[in-house]
């Protein structure tokens, strides 16, 4: 019999049965793992995430020509059978099937045989370990062939070499598997038996919740008009009954006495959240990812995701891809150099920003034509569109990207080492050149401290508005605080700064001459800052529970998450720029040292308009530029001009 025939005989039964779920398993132990995943909420959320999260990623097939030279194939067998598995499934839907497949039963085989008739000239079909009947065994690591058997009865077998199996490891058993879900019996039969307490509770004959009694001094009730009663009371309170919520009316004394059965008392909350918990554990899943909880946070939710796919996918990938590349590759006859990889740049299209910045950083410079650019974004190209443009300050061998926060080392060029710098650069023929931008550390210890900051306030106004409590709100002791917080990290940043360009004048930086204008520039900005989220606040509370994204708890997240970050760039970039095109030249003026001090305006990534259009403006270290600003980050610009600026200064210094 032909391979097309088996697979006539065995996958194209007379009848389709549609799985439609049904009232959970009364006992866990004795039902399948399939039957858990088709009953069992937590259990199917977290595998169904995974799965997603799978399937999503594109696996792509390469050819090595040499050790560091790759190129993609796309028109070998192998690619177009991943790429079109089967005639009934695309690569997702396959390999989404796969990995349920993997993540329910701990193993699952794929059927691999010739088919004229597809593009590729093969097939792959999964092979659920729920049909795998028998297995014939020549040694303990791997079954020679296996006989399955369909829901319709029929059944073939299948030699090793026509299939390849993913499979977990079994500890003493290396030829076997084992399911995830056998650790999660005890955690979903303590789950099931929660649930149908619950179900018992809205069955129960008086939606009321309470007791009926009878005074001891009434003539007793005997056993029959006993139970009249109370199967008229069901039949007109209970469940469907016909005055079912309204009040009943007593006689004989007799009194309802309602009690209360919360979920907290018989612990519902709790024993979900344990469900929840671990059969996230069992799979090596943060449960913050799927389920919301009370102590996450926007920055924790993006270190969260960034984790998926290195900690928790990525040895499944990892396995999938080797196994693939090992067993299928070779059983399809494709070249030994040939290969395949889940493509896990797919994740980052959702964050543009994010992505261009690593591409950005990883090449040195723009990499995307103005065509490529506008093909992406399914635009017809423009005539001079083919032509990397490459901004002034970035320099082959020089500055490595135009997000760089520090300048390094430009020909041609001579190095002059001074006292508390890094480096000063004096080009041959021409002026020193200093960039005076904030380095990334310094970003991220202002951030750091306005992160540590908005916690800590955040557990001192929280309880107070949940209290409803008149005075919820310090202005004077937020201001004082964050001030304090502020300061020392205000004043190193402008020390180093102030002592670079001050060097490379020739001039002595004085630190203490600073620190009252900096503790004013601490006070302002933390006063400025504690006002915005007080309005936020108040904002939040006006809008009541009705939108659960716009809380006081929501505030706080995103206030010590993107807020954070933005806020420590804003405040660094401010106290560099003033430091090194205000402080360390006017000082250095004081001092009696002539030299002709310029500034040049440099436009970091992604910038507004106006601040593009000003790329190496260079106007009079003690000029404001064309925009009014003295340095990126100036006060004197609105919010709308300097929130979130990420250009530079360059100071270009002169022999006088």
């Amino acid at each position: 019999m032909s391979f097309k025939e088996r697979w006539n005989a065995l996958f194209r039964p007379n009848y389709i049965q549609f799985n439609i779920g049904g009232d959970a398993p009364t006992d866990v132990l004795n039902y399948s793992a399939s039957q858990l995943y088709a009953t069992q909420e937590n259990l199917r959320a977290v595998v169904d995430f995974l799965s997603n999260s799978i399937a999503q990623l594109p696996l792509k097939v390469y050819v090595r020509n040499e050790e560091t030279e790759r190129q993609r194939d796309r028109n070998s067998e192998a690619a177009r059978l991943l790429w079109r598995p089967n005639g009934d499934q695309t690569a997702y839907e396959f390999f989404r099937g796969l990995a349920i497949e993997y993540f329910v039963y701990g193993s699952v085989y794929c059927w691999v045989f010739r088919d004229a008739d597809s593009p590729s000239g093969w097939q792959i079909r999964l092979i659920p370990s729920g049909w795998v009947t028998d297995s014939e065994y020549r040694n303990v690591y791997a079954p020679e062939s296996i006989r399955v058997q369909t829901q319709s009865g029929l059944a073939t077998d299948i030699p090793r070499s026509e299939f390849v199996q993913f499979r977990t490891y079994s500890p003493g058993n290396p030829g076997g598997y084992v399911s995830p879900i056998s650790a999660l019996r005890q955690t979903l039969q303590e789950q099931i038996e929660a649930g149908n307490y619950r179900k018992q509770l809205w069955k129960s004959s008086g939606r009321l919740n309470a007791t009926l009694t009878r005074p001891a001094n009434v003539q007793p009730w005997d056993d029959e008009t006993r139970r009249k009663f109370i199967t008229a009371f069901r039949e007109a309170w209970g469940p469907g009954g016909s005055k079912a919520g309204s009040i009943p009316l007593l006689e004989d004394g007799m009194e309802l006495k309602p009690f209360n059965s919360s979920f907290k008392e018989s612990q519902w909350a709790e024993s979900v959240k344990l469900s929840r918990e671990s059969v996230a554990a069992a799979y090596g899943v943060n449960p913050s990812l799927i389920w919301h909880t009370e102590t996450q946070t926007y920055a924790s939710a993006k270190d969260n995701a960034r984790a998926l796919y290195a900690e928790c996918l990525g040895p499944v990938l990892q396995m999938f891809q080797q196994r693939i590349n090992s067993f299928l590759l070779p059983m399809i006859g494709a070249d030994p150099d040939t290969y395949v990889e889940f493509d896990l740049t797919e994740k980052l299209k959702g964050s543009f920003e994010e992505r261009a910045s690593i591409l950005q950083s990883a090449v040195g410079g723009p990499w995307m034509t103005r065509n490529e650019a506008r093909a992406d974004n399914n635009l017809p190209p423009v005539d001079g569109g083919d032509d990397l443009i490459v901004p002034l300050n970035v320099i082959e061998g020089g500055q490595a990207s135009p997000t760089d926060t520090h300048m390094d080392e430009q020909e041609p060029m001579t190095i002059q080492h001074g006292e508390n710098c890094s480096c000063h650069i004096r080009l041959k023929d021409g002026p020193k050149r200093m960039r005076t931008g904030p380095k990334r550390e310094e970003s991220e210890r202002m951030a750091e401290t306005l992160r540590a900051f908005f916690k800590r306030q955040s557990e001192s106004v929280l309880p107070k508005l949940g209290a409803k409590a008149a005075r919820w709100w310090d202005q004077k002791r937020w201001d004082a605080e964050l001030a304090d917080d502020l300061e020392p990290v205000i004043d190193d940043v402008a020390d180093f700064h102030g002592k670079q360009v001050a060097a490379a004048i020739g001039a002595e930086y004085n630190t203490a001459a600073t620190r009252k204008y900096l503790r004013l520039v601490a006070e302002g900005k933390a006063a400025a800052i504690n006002e915005n989220t007080r309005k936020e606040l108040e904002r939040a509370l006006e809008a009541g529970e009705e939108d659960e994204e716009d809380t006081p708890a929501h505030v706080f997240e995103v206030r010590s998450g993107d807020h954070s970050d933005t806020l420590g760039k804003a405040i660094a970039l401010s106290v560099a720029g003033w430091a090194s095109t205000h402080e360390a030249p006017e000082q250095a003026a004081y001092q009696g040292i002539e030299r002709r001090v310029e500034k040049v305006w440099i436009t970091g990534d992604n910038p507004r308009p106006s601040h593009a259009l000003m790329n190496g403006e260079t106007v009079p270290i003690d000029e404001p530029f064309s925009n009014g600003a003295f340095w990126p980050g100036d006060d004197n610009l609105s919010e709308d001009e300097s929130c979130g600026c990420n250009c530079q200064t360059e100071i270009l210094i002169t022999e006088g």
